[in-house]
């Protein structure tokens, strides 16, 4: 009797449960297809959010570094500006960013954390150290460089532009 009814069951078109091996295969694809998608999702955001934290940190310090040579200007004392060219503008900061790891004499780039500052004192440059997953578009180098410099407008005795922190050339290391 019990045979009988499976047989009913399995001429009507029913199974005695499982998946078959291609609706296993269909979900596993599905699944792979959705795990690639989120990753590139996850990459994607966490590299805009390693360039939005750079360009914040890049504002604050090219502000505060405009703020530095107003300050000696309005205390009249416009020959001390000549002075901070080549000085770290992380100092000048209220907080350093939480991604800064200090000052060093020429360090071994290769041994120190991806996506951090530090300021190398033998060159006088502020430097970056690009994560693995570069998105902002420099080729050939794994490092974005920036000086405090004396501008064009300080040499002609113009009151704006004095003091900024500008690219250095940037090189392979």
């Amino acid at each position: 009797m019990m045979q009988a009814q499976a047989g009913l069951r399995q001429a009507a078109g029913h199974r005695d449960g499982g998946f078959t091996l291609f609706e296993l295969a269909v979900v596993v694809a599905v699944t792979g297809i959705l795990i690639i998608v989120l990753l590139s999702r996850v990459m994607f955001y966490r590299n805009e959010a390693e360039r939005l934290a750079f360009q914040q940190t890049l504002t604050a310090l090219r502000a505060e570094t405009s703020l530095q040579a107003y300050a000696r200007l309005i205390a009249g004392r416009p020959g001390e500006i000549a002075a901070l060219a080549g000085k770290n503008p992380v100092n000048w900061l209220a907080q350093p960013p939480p991604n800064y790891l200090g000052e060093f004499y020429s360090p071994d780039t290769k041994k120190l954390a991806s996506g951090n500052w530090f300021f190398d004192r033998n060159d006088g440059i502020l430097v970056y150290l690009l994560d693995k997953g570069n998105t902002f578009d420099v080729k050939g180098s794994e490092l974005l460089k920036f000086k405090v410099s004396l501008s064009k407008g300080a040499t002609t005795g113009s009151p704006t532009n004095m003091l900024e922190l500008a690219p250095v050339q940037v090189r392979k290391q």
